[in-house]
């Protein structure tokens, strides 16, 4: 990563005769180390323990240096409002640093990361002579009430995610002839998307739940080895142009073509929760279906994000059928404490459970017995 800035010479002009114009510029370049840490925050509401106290996360190392994320549950400002506090520390003994800190929260319902507090400009000077001078953060972080009305808050659990870009050495170059063409940023995905929705070039359509979808069989056929079978195998014209698609809905369908075409997910702003729930896990099974590991592993992670005591249940049953290993172990993990346990054992997916997926119960039932380990 390099941090970039550039010192470009002016024009000069003569009173009577305009000279040509010419343009130069050196280059100023840091190389930087940048690293991520997430710090989460369990039993979220419990911690209103006063404005002195403060939680530090675990050492991680940046850059050669050590830094901990900085946690403040009570911190009241001026409006009377509720806030939580949020720092970075250097935590390295007699140690100077540059750095850029991009404070972030996880949207625990769709595993985003948003930027709350960040300095990206100038980087920010830490010296580990006092808090002070060795942290760097906001007081007023976000208010408490933002947090409750938001997606950040997941099972009492709160997400803290830090992003620090540790800059080094600087090195000048020389005076060089300044290009001054712009390139854009890669706009492939976007044309893509633009393609998606004009349907006067596709060359097939298919019919899934009653609802007619247009598409291009270039791109099924490039982005899956199923799509690339289904309309490589010798059949008529007519079974070519018009497919039907069934057992899945055509809201998951319209989200499979929008990845396919975007390789990102569709926004479902118009769904509810359990709605939204519902379609990533059909979504999930018709990634498999069509061989779209990428899709299936986003599926995953919002899955394990998003479990439950309502959809842990429709989930183990995806994990049994599917062998899904990590977000078989999130969902046992899920399932450890004793009220969750009890609360799922009460709800009649239990019964489907035992049934047809036992393999994880039984992970779940020598997790919760097995004694624990002695310590020596």
């Amino acid at each position: 990563n390099t941090y970039t800035c550039a010192n470009v010479a002016g024009t000069a002009h003569h009173s009577k005769q305009r000279a040509m114009a010419s343009t130069t510029e050196s280059a100023c370049t840091t190389q930087t180390v940048q690293g991520t840490h997430r710090f989460q925050i369990c039993q979220f509401s419990y911690g209103n323990v006063g404005d002195e106290d403060y939680i530090r996360s675990g050492t991680f190392r940046v850059g050669g240096f050590d830094w901990v994320i900085v946690y403040c549950p009570d911190a009241d400002g001026d409006d009377g409002v509720e806030y939580i506090s949020v720092y970075l520390e250097l935590m390295s003994k007699y140690a100077e640093a540059l750095a850029f800190v991009d404070l972030r929260l996880i949207n625990q319902v769709t595993g985003d990361a948003c930027t709350i507090y960040a300095e990206n400009r100038v980087p920010n000077q830490f010296k580990s002579t006092s808090f002070e001078e060795a942290s760097w953060g906001r007081e007023k972080f976000i208010s408490k009430r933002a947090l409750k009305d938001s997606g950040y808050i997941r099972d009492n659990r709160l997400v803290i995610e830090c992003v620090v870009t540790v800059v080094h050495e600087l090195r000048v170059s020389e005076n060089k002839a300044s290009c001054e063409i712009e390139v854009p940023p890669p706009n492939a995905l976007e044309h893509f998307g633009k393609m998606l929705k004009d349907k006067s070039r596709a060359d097939v359509t298919f019919k899934v739940g009653g609802e007619m979808f247009p598409a291009h069989r270039a791109v099924l056929s490039a982005r899956s080895p199923v799509f690339k079978a289904q309309l490589s195998e010798p059949m008529k014209e007519n079974k070519m142009r018009h497919i039907t698609v069934d057992r899945m809905e055509p809201v998951v369908f319209e989200a499979l073509l929008h990845f396919v075409y975007t390789d990102s997910l569709p926004t479902m702003d118009d769904l509810d929760r359990s709605e939204r729930n519902a379609v990533v896990q059909h979504l999930f099974a018709a990634a498999e279906q069509y061989g779209l590991e990428r899709l299936k592993l986003m599926c995953e992670r919002i899955l394990c994000l998003n479990l439950d005591v309502d959809n842990v249940a429709v989930v183990l049953r995806l994990v049994d059928r599917y062998d899904c290993q990590k977000l078989k172990e999130a969902c046992v993990d899920f399932l450890v404490p004793s009220e969750r346990i009890d609360a799922v054992v009460a709800s009649r997916e239990y019964e489907s459970i035992k049934l047809v997926s036992p393999s994880p119960l039984a992970d779940l039932w020598e997790k919760n017995t097995r004694p624990p380990k002695r310590s020596f």
